[in-house]
């Protein structure tokens, strides 16, 4: 490892707070990043970290090489961008980070349609809840829903997300179908809930135009959508999902929507995420085909049909009584 993998070294060590998280995410022993981040000290000869048991924490001139090695990281993605933006095709590694119920629902079509076109790109998938540090993880891409952290990425919204209430034929046969907030309030419901976010609860808006939160009588909580999905059909109770999680179902009638006539507010904005403007020709080209696949209004949205006048959407938004 030469001086300027360790400066990079350093900012890991920086940026996740310990020798063992850096370790982690080099796949290296921690002796060996503890090693190098002596050596480093030893070559500038100034100390870089104040270490004790039990913290980590960066000398003034940690801070100001920290400062450079995130400098020295900036210019080589830069350089990495305009070197593959000169060719004709993308080429290299294509590193995305998605939700699960997202990445299910676009990220595994917009991959197999991104591999037809442009074979010579190794794209790496990442499904997961956590939000992920993009530039220390060297995301290309990450696709979020809802409230936004990262005020130093570069954030492009891809589609609004508009939640559905739905169940299965059965289910609406056995208990019949909800008029009023009160019944829905009442039954069976399976509910989103994992470390990160739970969503036990029916957002929607008042007379007034107020956003409000009916708790939902959840008697399946689960991390997974798909499990919420299933469970839908199969009659366990209702469900509360992003539109883009269950218009197959709707639209072929294994899910129907519920209480169309309630307004809901838009339940946050589908967002691409990415740590610089200037960005390789491989993430363009995947973005291309996202929001291809996704169009305006999202495909998703218009092949249910009736959703543009669902809740609330086609008349300004109107609460219902409860």
């Amino acid at each position: 490892m030469d001086q300027p993998s360790r400066l990079l070294l350093l900012v890991d060590v920086a940026e996740l707070g310990s020798f063992s998280e850096a370790a982690k995410r080099r796949e290296l022993d921690r002796s060996v990043v503890s090693k190098h981040i002596a050596r480093l000290e030893q070559e500038l000869g100034v100390r870089l970290l104040n270490r004790s048991t039990r913290s980590l924490s960066l000398t003034q001139a940690g801070q100001a090489m920290v400062q450079q090695g995130r400098e020295l990281r900036d210019w080589m993605y830069h350089t990495q961008a305009l070197a593959e933006n000169l060719q004709q095709l993308p080429s290299g590694r294509l590193k995305v980070s998605a939700p699960g119920i997202l990445g299910r629902c676009l990220g595994f079509e917009a991959m197999r349609r991104f591999r037809q076109h442009y074979p010579d790109v190794q794209v790496d998938l990442q499904l997961e809840e956590r939000r992920v540090d993009v530039i220390g993880e060297g995301y290309d891409l990450v696709l979020r829903v809802g409230d936004l952290k990262d005020s130093n990425l570069v954030a492009s919204p891809l589609a609004p997300n508009h939640l559905l209430i739905g169940a299965s034929p059965a289910f609406i046969e056995r208990h019949g179908e909800p008029r009023d907030l009160a019944t829905l309030a009442r039954l069976p419901a399976l509910t989103f809930s994992s470390q990160q976010f739970q969503l036990d609860y029916l957002p929607y808006l008042d007379d007034q135009g107020r956003e409000q939160k009916l708790p939902l009588n959840s008697q399946v909580r689960t991390s997974e959508a798909e499990v919420i999905k299933r469970g839908v059909m199969e009659g366990m109770g209702i469900g509360v999902l992003p539109a883009f999680a269950m218009y197959n179902e709707v639209s072929d009638g294994r899910i129907l929507p519920l209480m169309t006539d309630l307004a809901l507010p838009e339940f946050g904005v589908i967002t691409l995420l990415y740590p610089h403007r200037e960005m390789p020709l491989r993430t363009r080209r995947f973005i291309e085909i996202l929001r291809e696949m996704v169009g305006s209004p999202p495909q998703w949205e218009a092949r249910i049909p009736g959703f543009a006048e669902m809740y609330g959407k086609g008349t300004g938004g109107m609460g219902l009584a409860s």
